[in-house]
């Protein structure tokens, strides 16, 4: 039932996402022109040049809204799908809680990650012009894994860098699985009430963000040895990674709250409107 509900979200959440990033996607190729335009002669032209900027003015503001609309979009989608009316068919299926809240979660993990990506490709091919660089340029001037690997084995730090990776990569993971359950928790948590829902929604909202901030600043000063003393890459890289550490820690134990405040708010008292 989890594979027909994903694929249920995928399908629902593809009509929003695909057009945006098809949008954003000819908005890089007109950016990419601009950035050509202002390169050669044409930026002589004051109108044509005050074109080119605004449209990369237009690209900039289109990547910051994709990003913020990619978790508007996985936000909304719990709310209309389990808070609203479609709610009282959701329940009648048969799925636990914890199904419907993981179909949630995996489908806006998917999107977070194929819309960063997305952002960071048409981002550097935008720019590829720049300076009169081509993708085979760019290409052939990277040295190969062996090379790399053998340079990060002289220096010393290839185990070291590889563990600030992995922590670094479970900590993004991590966070963003909690930024979905920030919402998905404050808003179960206020439409357990009869009234006022979406205002009680915000209020858990902002008491939750302070209750984690105060705990997460008492965990960090209670951190003894946070702090480097040596100046060098190796001990950098250490510092990294404990740093990393402690952001997966305090992302498992907010997650895990938040979790089970969806749960608790899915399951017990819920007022669908």
């Amino acid at each position: 039932m989890l594979g027909k509900l994903l694929k249920h979200e995928f399908r629902a959440t593809g009509r929003i996402m695909l057009p945006m990033m098809g949008a954003l996607l000819a908005m890089a190729l007109l950016a990419n022109l601009s950035i050509r335009g202002l390169a050669g002669g044409l930026s002589d032209i004051p109108a044509l040049r005050i074109l080119f900027i605004l449209t990369l003015v237009f690209f900039g503001v289109g990547i910051v809204a994709v990003s913020v609309m990619t978790l508007v979009v996985m936000v909304s989608r719990f709310y209309r799908n389990l808070l609203k009316s479609e709610g009282y068919l959701m329940f009648t299926l048969p799925v636990s809680v914890h199904g419907l809240i993981w179909s949630k979660l995996i489908v806006s993990l998917v999107w977070f990650f194929v819309t960063g990506l997305f952002i960071l490709l048409i981002m550097g091919l935008t720019g590829l012009n720049m300076a009169d660089t081509s993708l085979e340029m760019i290409i052939s001037g990277f040295p190969s894994w062996s090379e790399v690997l053998q340079k990060l084995d002289e220096l010393g730090i290839r185990g070291a860098l590889g563990e600030v990776f992995s922590w670094a990569t479970l900590a993004m993971l991590l966070g963003a699985i909690v930024s979905c359950l920030h919402f998905y928790g404050a808003m179960a948590l206020g439409h357990m009430f009869s009234k006022n829902k979406v205002l009680l929604s915000v209020v858990f909202f902002v008491l939750i963000s302070m209750a984690f901030n105060i705990m997460e600043m008492s965990f960090a000063f209670g951190i003894e040895d946070l702090f480097f003393d040596e100046n060098s890459v190796r001990e950098a890289l250490h510092f990294a990674s404990r740093i990393s550490m402690y952001a997966c820690l305090m992302q498992l134990i907010q997650g895990a709250v938040l979790y089970l405040a969806t749960v608790l708010g899915l399951k017990r008292g819920l007022n669908l409107e």
